[in-house]
């Protein structure tokens, strides 16, 4: 996977989270926000775990199974 999908991804993620907390009225302790921001926290963190491995990197099945199963 290139890093233009995983920052696709990141991104419709990130899109999500805000708009759950429109619709929670910026309630930022609500549960759902909360349970997606934490989903987004190991998205990212495993993402930058691996590209700070090699900067030219191409993500194997193993480590996108790891990071889709967080996204979803």
């Amino acid at each position: 996977m290139s890093t233009e999908l995983m920052f696709t991804l990141i991104t419709k993620m990130h899109l999500k989270l805000n708009k759950l907390i429109e619709e929670n009225n910026y309630d930022l302790l609500n549960e759902n926000v909360q349970h997606y921001s934490r989903r987004l926290d190991k998205v990212l963190c495993r993402f930058n775990k691996i590209t700070g491995k090699s900067p030219d990197f191409n993500l194997s099945t193993y480590e996108l199974k790891k990071i889709l199963k967080c996204a979803i």
